[in-house]
C-alpha cells in the first residue's frame, strides 16, 4: 500500500509539472503539424494497446504548433475516453480556417454544472474520485491551457445518445504563415 501511495504521489508530481509547463510556452519550436498525422499515430498506440478507437475525416491544411504539446493535448482528451468511455471515436473538421478534433466516448458523460469545473486544476467529478479511475484532476487542465496556447479551445459537451464529446478546436497556418 505504501509503494502505491508513492506511485500515486509521483503521478501526481508529474501530471502537476505537465500543468505548469503547459502554461509556460516552453523551448519547443513552433512548427507546421499534420494534425491527420498526429490522430493516426495517436490511434496506432491505443489500437496496439488494445483500446478501441476510431478515426474519421481529415485535416487539409497543417496547423502551427508545439507538436509535443498538442500530442499532449490530445492524448489527454483520448484518455479520458477510453478511461471513462471505453472507446474514443474521432472525428476531425476543417472549415479552412480552423481545424476540430472532437473525440467522443460512449460513457456516462458530466453533470451539466460540472462541465466547466472539471477544467479546473485537481477537481473531478464526485463519480470518478476513486483510486480505480486514477488521474488527479489535472488532464483537462492541462489539455485546454495547451489549446488556448495555440490560440485554441477545448470544450466539453454531453452527447444527446449518451457520452462526452471534447472539441480541441485551432486555428489552421495561413498561407502568410
Amino acid at each position: 500500500k505504501f509503494i502505491k501511495d508513492l506511485d500515486e504521489l509521483q503521478q501526481m508530481v508529474g501530471a502537476t509539472l505537465d500543468y505548469m509547463r503547459g502554461l509556460a510556452e516552453g523551448g519547443e519550436a513552433v512548427q507546421p503539424i499534420d494534425v491527420t498525422a498526429l490522430i493516426s499515430s495517436l490511434k496506432e498506440d491505443a489500437e496496439e494497446a488494445a483500446h478501441a478507437v476510431t478515426v474519421s475525416g481529415n485535416a487539409r491544411r497543417p496547423v502551427m504548433g508545439r507538436a509535443q504539446a498538442l500530442k499532449r493535448c490530445l492524448q489527454n482528451l483520448i484518455d479520458n475516453a477510453l478511461n471513462y468511455g471505453q472507446r474514443a471515436d474521432i472525428v476531425l473538421r476543417d472549415d479552412g480556417g480552423s481545424v476540430s478534433i472532437c473525440v467522443a466516448d460512449r460513457g456516462p458523460g458530466i453533470p451539466e454544472g460540472e462541465i466547466e469545473r472539471v477544467f479546473d486544476p485537481f477537481y473531478r467529478v464526485e463519480g470518478s474520485r476513486n483510486r480505480n479511475t486514477g488521474g488527479s484532476g489535472l488532464g483537462l487542465a492541462i489539455a485546454r491551457n495547451i489549446a488556448q496556447a495555440h490560440g485554441g479551445s477545448v470544450t466539453l459537451r454531453n452527447r444527446a445518445q449518451g457520452g462526452l464529446e471534447a472539441t480541441l478546436t485551432l486555428p489552421c497556418e495561413t498561407s502568410g504563415s
